[in-house]
């Protein structure tokens, strides 16, 4: 008797996990590569937005950083929500954790965006960097200039 109720309450536990387990695989793992770095010192800042408001507030929904010393550099950015997604990313050569900027407010350390989405007097819009991220495998490649 006590087997069988243990062998029910573990194909029960079983059912349960199933469905969460199918949920998980429904996230996407998105790998950016960064090939043709100038230079292959210092790190890759990498910013994840999901919106057009957390593109223009400057909040995004996962950072990252790889070494650019990698060739090619890459990150993977796991379990994603499927979903409308933009990158930016800098190379920080000089290490000091931020974009280096010349007095005209004009950066000085390589940059880009995802589509390879070009400025325009500041950041691009959202949706000319925005991409579709899927469940399962997604991958995106920047030049950043």
């Amino acid at each position: 008797m006590i087997i069988v109720r243990t062998l029910a309450l573990a194909l029960a536990a079983a059912s349960v996990l199933a469905p969460g387990a199918r949920a998980q695989e429904a996230f996407g793992d998105l790998t950016l590569t960064f090939p043709d770095l100038k230079a292959k010192q210092g790190q890759i800042m990498i910013a994840v937005f999901d919106s057009p408001q957390g593109w223009a507030s400057g909040k995004p929904v996962r950072f990252a950083n790889v070494s650019a010393a990698q060739d090619p550099a890459s990150a993977k950015i796991l379990a994603l929500p499927p979903g409308s997604y933009a990158v930016r990313a800098f190379q920080d050569v000089d290490g000091d954790g931020k974009m280096a900027t010349n007095p005209f407010g004009m950066p000085t350390e390589p940059y880009g965006f995802s589509r390879d989405a070009q400025p325009n007097m500041g950041p691009p819009a959202f949706d000319a960097a925005a991409f579709e991220v899927k469940a399962g495998a997604n991958a995106q490649s920047l030049r950043l200039n």
